[in-house]
């Protein structure tokens, strides 16, 4: 996404939802029973109704096995618990191979009772037996969403049972006499889906690179020459200089200040407003900046760098892509680029780069709007109908309009691509000469730059309508033929196995997401309620934030689950611990109050304790780890331009500094945090408990792993005791270490594990 002046992303997280396209997942509802009409259905008033007690547990191999998502042509076993008296029960399948329309009953048998008394136990299997049916790898076929529910028979009646509410799965479900119901889901990937193994078994750390250090002062931006993109009185596109902060710890100029010459803060206003045009100000970062600290970043255990756009641009952000194939001279040039890529795969690290292609800049090689470029762009075709342009169908028309094409959310700067067009899909992924990989004349973007070293792409705003799920088959097709393990991670706030009945997920498009439903559902139970303007958190407890995670991991295919950039702040959010520090809500506070707001010492010493309190559930949970520069050294910022602050070299908080550094070393020397299998062991009130576990000396992918345990606990509260359960994990006697706390000895006895946790206190246990 691009920045706060242009349109905000509507975004809405309650207690009941996660951002799961729009719908709240069932699995946060207790078991809910629909009443059908008892007298339909031959019953006395009074009497418990025969359909009472039927249950379906998604999230759970006793009931459904495989867990979570399914390959292609992998059956799926269902099993459903019912009433003695039922006399038959089937699956009834749906949407199966591509098939929206399409639906098949699939009979399911009664399990023996030495079966039932195992599963259910001795009482539970005097009333209660279970039925079990499969799915056909044969309609598992075509990637996408399958749905499920279930019809029950006893005698002449019958019900149908299905998930409660918003058919993606979960505990318990709903009964009722009408067919109409939810269906549970199951997301169906191409079996042949790989995601890169450096990008599982790493750190991510996002750069935003004018503000991480200046290497070399010498292509630092000239505020007296330079011109970028601002706004004239009328509110309509012009040049302005660019501003330049000589002062590295000063605050970036935030546009929405609307000085009050009345007000005894009117000084302060007017300077944190800056010249009142947004992303015109530079503080020098650069490319030669992040190789200097490359050092510095292994020592976090960072192995992937992800930079924002790179690319020459006006701004500051340089979502406004001016030339797709040439380095910012603020950044430095492509012998700098070259130089970070050769220093930065000697210490084994690989950058991301990010591509934004859903638009342009209007100063730009292609559009060129303002006449900068030496090109006839699509502009000048507009003006003149006569010259001909080759950027021309590259865009989105809107004749008759001011100005004559759609822009990115409106925005005149951001002029809309047209992604239909040929030249431009040749132009970003098509062409490609691999004799000469290297020459940009004759590549296409994507492919360029991952011969020139990129190891993988980041796609801006990738869900969006201008795209498809064919456009971005195409691109990772074209990408992994020049590098297969390049990666492919889309901006996708939503669910992407489900955004708005797309699934981006199947394998054919990207690796992963930025996982904006972790950060959020961390935000929730962290922190609970809080709202920005464009995202409302609610309060959640750990039950529901164990739901919210067993969600996700259901739905999310494990290749991309395992590969996801679990986020807890980026370019366009808040920072952490601003949320942590607990803030007040953004829309509560204006423009300048929150370029001004500090926390108090008390709220500080909160916010860090949280931080890391979220850090070790970070680092210990499913997916990658990913680091918002400078939030391990303590910075603060509301949202964008003041969570683009500069990196505080000098000024970190070094408690919080060793904390990352330490949880880096931690992932690193235990694999089981990188692939190993996700068991959920305690979730009450304020308390959040669960296992990755190696088996066997096979990982969740088959690959060879030293078998281990690892328990990772945390209380978002007061001071805790807790006892958790550790049965099938680990024998009495075991030996468990906290690698956070001088590796304090811990030993199962009665099938549980006792932990002390302090207040806001987590613990990482780990076997021998």
């Amino acid at each position: 996404m691009k920045r706060s002046g242009w349109a905000a992303l509507a975004l809405s997280v309650g207690a009941m939802a996660w951002l799961l396209g729009s719908q709240a997942p069932s699995g946060f509802h207790a078991l809910a029973v629909q009443r059908v009409n008892n007298a339909a259905h031959g019953h006395k008033a009074g009497k418990a109704p025969w359909y009472e007690g039927i249950y379906h547990d998604s999230f759970s191999t006793l009931y459904r096995s495989p867990f979570g998502a399914d390959r292609t042509l992998a059956p799926v076993t269902l099993r459903l618990r019912t009433p003695l008296s039922a006399t038959s029960a089937a699956i009834v399948l749906e949407r199966f191979n591509g098939n929206q329309n399409d639906a098949v009953t699939i009979p399911m048998h009664r399990l023996s009772g030495s079966f039932v008394m195992n599963a259910l136990g001795a009482a539970a299997a005097k009333s209660q037996t279970l039925w079990e049916g499969v799915i056909p790898g044969s309609d598992m076929r075509v990637p996408g969403i399958v749905s499920y529910h279930f019809v029950i028979r006893d005698r002449g009646a019958h019900v149908y049972y299905g998930n409660n509410g918003a058919g993606y799965g979960g505990v318990g479900g709903v009964v009722t006499a009408a067919y109409e119901i939810s269906g549970y889901h199951i997301t169906v990937y191409d079996r042949s889906f790989t995601t890169p193994t450096w990008l599982r078994h790493g750190i991510i750390y996002e750069i935003f690179p004018d503000r991480f250090f200046n290497g070399n002062k010498a292509n630092d931006e000239n505020p007296k020459t330079q011109l970028a993109i601002g706004t004239n009185a009328a509110g309509k596109e012009t040049l302005v200089h660019i501003q330049f902060h000589k002062n590295w710890y000063s605050l970036p100029y935030d546009p929405a200040i609307v000085p009050n010459p009345q007000s005894r803060h009117y000084a302060e206003q007017v300077k944190l407003r800056g010249n009142g045009n947004w992303s015109t100000d530079f503080f020098g970062g650069d490319l030669r900046g992040i190789e200097d600290k490359l050092a510095y970043l292994q020592s976090l255990g960072v192995n992937t760098l992800y930079l924002t756009p790179i690319f020459q641009s006006d701004s500051n952000h340089k979502y406004d892509t001016g030339n797709f194939m040439q380095i910012d001279p603020g950044f430095g040039t492509l012998k700098t680029w070259i130089s970070l890529v050769k220093a930065a795969k000697a210490r084994h690290m690989h950058i991301i780069i990010d591509g934004v292609f859903e638009d342009t800049g209007s100063d730009s090689l292609y559009f060129n709007k303002f006449g900068n470029y030496h090109s006839v762009g699509a502009w000048q075709q507009v003006q003149n109908p006569k010259v001909k342009s080759p950027y021309y169908n590259w865009y989105q028309w809107n004749p008759g309009s001011n100005p004559p094409y759609y822009g990115w959310s409106g925005v005149d700067t951001l002029p809309l691509t047209n992604t239909a067009d040929r030249g431009w899909q040749q132009f970003v992924y098509g062409k490609w000469d691999p004799q000469n990989p290297t020459n940009p004349a004759k590549n296409a973007v994507a492919r360029y730059w991952l011969s020139m070293g990129a190891s993988g792409w980041r796609l801006d705003s990738a869900n969006n309508s201008n795209f498809s799920v064919q456009w971005w088959t195409a691109f990772r097709k074209a990408v992994k033929q020049v590098d297969p393990n390049a990666a492919i991670i889309g901006e996708d706030w939503n669910n992407p196995t489900n955004d708005n009945g797309v699934d981006w997920l199947t394998g054919a498009t990207w690796d992963s997401t930025m996982n904006y439903p972790f950060r959020n559902a961390v935000i929730s139970f962290f922190r609970g309620n809080y709202a920005d303007g464009s995202v409302t958190n609610n309060q959640v407890s750990a039950t529901t934030f164990g739901l919210i995670l067993q969600q996700m991991l259901s739905q999310y295919p494990q290749p991309a689950m395992y590969a996801e950039m679990n986020l807890l702040g980026s370019q366009d959010t808040e920072r952490i611990l601003t949320i942590l520090e607990g803030a007040p809500d953004a829309v509560l506070l204006s423009p300048f109050q929150q370029a001004t707001w500090k926390p108090t010492k008390s709220q500080q010493s909160l916010g860090v304790r949280k931080l890391e309190l979220v850090t070790d559930f970070q680092y210990g949970f499913v997916g990658v780890p990913s680091i918002y520069y400078g939030d391990e050294a303590g910075m603060i910022g509301f949202k964008d331009p003041l969570s683009r602050g500069t990196y505080p070299w000098g000024r970190v908080n070094t408690a919080l500094l060793q904390h990352y550094q330490l949880l880096g070393k931690i992932r690193r020397t235990h694999p089981v945090l990188q692939s190993g299998s996700f068991t959920q062991l305690y979730a009450q009130d304020h308390s959040y408990a669960f296992a990755r576990t190696i088996r066997g000396g096979v990982d969740v992918f088959g690959h060879k792993a030293a078998s281990a345990t690892a328990l990772i606990a945390v209380d978002n509260g007061k001071a805790e005791t807790l006892a958790i359960p550790v049965n099938g994990l680990l024998p009495n006697g075991a030996k468990l270490y906290d690698a956070l706390h001088g590796n304090r000895v811990y030993v199962v006895a009665n099938g549980h594990v006792t932990v002390h946790l302090a207040d806001e206190g987590g613990v990482m246990l780990f076997s021998s």
